[in-house]
């Protein structure tokens, strides 16, 4: 959770936005947007990536497991027993963190898209309240 937690503290630094740094936000914009696009595209390919070493690990030590076995074993029950292995399941858990950074990731890009409303809304009701 730690990519998460370093992310959460980024946007929240990204969307910060007050009277006095509204030009400064505006101007940034399309490179903070820039930013957290490439972020959502490398923890994509990053899970992707860690789904298809996952699998090559299970097959390699199924491969190991059914060829060290006294007993025949079909290739599903060896897969089914390596799943529960200490190196697989750490494999899972980088899985299941990035699957939760690509999902912040694609929310932060709403919210940035949605900013430049914010900002015009802003400006509206700064122009309102100095008439």
């Amino acid at each position: 959770m730690i990519i998460l937690d370093q992310y959460i503290e980024e946007l929240q630094q990204d969307t910060a936005i007050d009277e006095f740094t509204m030009k400064d936000v505006q101007m940034k914009l399309p490179g903070i947007k820039h930013k957290w696009t490439g972020r959502l595209i490398r923890t994509k390919i990053d899970l992707g990536a860690a789904r298809r070493d996952k699998n090559r690990l299970i097959n390699k030590l199924s491969q190991q497991l059914m060829d060290q076995s006294p007993v025949k074993l079909s290739i599903p029950v060896a897969k089914q027993k390596v799943k529960t292995l200490d190196e697989v399941v750490e494999f899972d858990t980088k899985i299941d963190e990035l699957a939760l950074a690509q999902e912040f990731c694609e929310k932060a890009e709403r919210i940035l898209n949605s900013m430049t409303f914010d900002i015009k809304n802003l400006t509206e009701i700064i122009k309102l309240e100095t008439q």
